[in-house]
């Protein structure tokens, strides 16, 4: 135990008080009739090589990088890039940048500069146990950084859960096991109790990889049905096309949020202001309830368009959002989505953005007969949007990415990415039941015509009999009283 102690164990951390409890605790492990002369020794040992210092830093790497390790286990600060007071400086940001050979960049949490820089470090047949941020399974800032680890040592086990296990930081994690040598099935496992779950998960693929190695998209798909999803949802194909085929999606950000300001006006003659609280299933509750927009309330926001007159960010913005679309909510059980047929509202930060590709061929280019957005509507664009079989392969692909646990929160990029459905027929009468629950007037007319748009949704997708059941059951126990 002496010899390993004082020649085998490594460390950094920034905090001081950290690095003297981690000395203390290893120079604890040594029998209690160790004698003086060798317990100093290992105390001196244990000093020179548990420090206090940056991971990330020329000097923490250059102390880290002198020799491979057998195991190599980290807690890494979670730093959200998107928060001033976590935000990596500009130089730090491309020393980061650098190291990861640009994987880490944007908004990637610096967790996964950590994973990184450390994964090259494993001697062969070493493993690296990190926990991680949740969101690190399935954010697309953070996909190149999982298609780098993967490229350096294969996943072999992975662990998450849904409840918040620290004392001082309201985030949900995981837990990842990486291995040098062969790729093997991922072992999983899921809640406080690490409760293991049934079979294996294929290991996870860096992006180019042949398809045959496993899926590539998140890693939350390995554990999809602890949180929630159907198998149907991550195993649906994208045969007929996707959302990307028909459609363009826009999220907009700061600029545009926070160029509202002082433009807002409660009932002015304006267009009307969308926010995710006013978006329900085939529903817009503007009007109805009071919402929060840029800290003040209101019950029926609208734009006073020449407010916005020079203001960063907004020129063009409001008539760009000002036609006919589908906007969708985000951190939502199911995928909201609400027809604004005539383009009379314009949506407030963090709503999506759909509207329909032009399937008129321009002027000179070849004739597409066949092209996916022809003879597509707006409510067949929405009812293709809020597909049962949608929402169980976002919850399967991206769960972990939301505020809340077991919440859907999909990018522009991510929702373009959705299936679309693969029997036109279907489609078309899911398309008749979400305009009819759109329009409904009573609440039972509404119920009615939600509950048939799912069934020819999921059948449109060519879901079944067993799947088709999984998929309803999810979906309408997170619609509730909706559906």
């Amino acid at each position: 135990m002496a010899a390993f102690l004082a020649e085998r164990v490594f460390g950094v951390d920034i905090d001081p008080v950290a690095v003297r409890l981690a000395r203390r605790s290893l120079l604890a492990l040594l029998p209690p009739r160790t004698p003086a002369a060798v317990r100093r020794r290992v105390a001196r040992a244990l000093a020179a090589h548990i420090v206090e210092r940056d991971a990330l830093s020329p000097e923490g790497a250059r102390f880290l990088d002198e020799r491979p390790f057998d195991l190599i286990l980290g807690n890494p600060p979670f730093l959200n890039q998107l928060e001033k007071g976590t935000a990596a400086s500009r130089g730090r940001a491309r020393r980061i940048a650098s190291a990861t050979d640009g994987a880490v960049k944007r908004y990637t949490d610096l967790a996964a500069a950590f994973l990184l820089t450390n994964l090259p470090r494993l001697a062969e047949g070493g493993r690296l146990a990190f926990v991680m941020p949740q969101s690190f399974l399935s954010t697309g800032d953070a996909r190149a950084a999982r298609d780098a680890a993967l490229a350096i040592a294969p996943l072999r086990s992975i662990w998450s859960a849904n409840e918040s296990l620290f004392e001082d930081a309201n985030v949900r994690v995981c837990a990842l096991v990486f291995a040098r040598g062969p790729a093997r099935p991922v072992r999983r496992a899921f809640g406080a109790d690490f409760a293991p779950l049934q079979g294996s998960g294929a290991p996870p693929r860096a992006q180019g990889a042949p398809p045959s190695i496993a899926i590539g998209v998140s890693w939350s798909a390995l554990l999809a049905e602890a949180f929630g999803a159907p198998r149907a949802g991550a195993d649906v194909d994208a045969a007929a096309g996707t959302v990307a085929d028909i459609a363009h999606a826009t999220a907009d950000f700061r600029d545009q949020y926070y160029g509202l300001r002082g433009a807002i006006r409660e009932d002015g003659p304006g267009p009307r202001l969308i926010t995710t609280k006013h978006i329900d299933l085939a529903h817009c509750g503007w009007g109805e309830c009071e919402v929060r927009a840029l800290g003040v309330r209101y019950t029926r926001p609208t734009i006073e368009a020449g407010l916005l007159d020079g203001v960063k960010g907004m020129d063009g913005w409001l008539e760009a959002r000002c036609v006919p679309k589908v906007l969708v909510a985000t951190q939502t059980k199911v995928i909201e989505a609400w027809v604004d047929e005539r383009g009379e509202a314009a949506p407030l930060v963090p709503i999506i953005t759909v509207t329909l590709r032009d399937a008129r061929p321009r002027a000179g280019a070849p004739s597409r007969g066949d092209a996916p957005s022809r003879g597509v509507d707006l409510w067949m664009l929405a009812a293709a949007l809020a597909s049962p079989v949608v929402a169980a392969r976002a919850l399967a692909l991206y769960a972990g990415s939301a505020l809340s646990p077991g919440a859907i929160k999909l990018s522009a990029k991510q929702l373009l990415a959705m299936p679309l459905p693969r029997d036109r027929a279907a489609w078309r009468e899911s398309a008749r039941h979400f305009k009819a629950a759109s329009a409904a007037e009573s609440a039972t007319a509404r119920h009615r015509a939600l509950r048939d748009f799912a069934e020819s949704s999921c059948a449109a997708h060519g879901l079944d009999r067993r799947a088709l059941r999984d998929v309803l059951a999810f979906w309408r126990a997170r619609c509730g009283a909706r559906a």
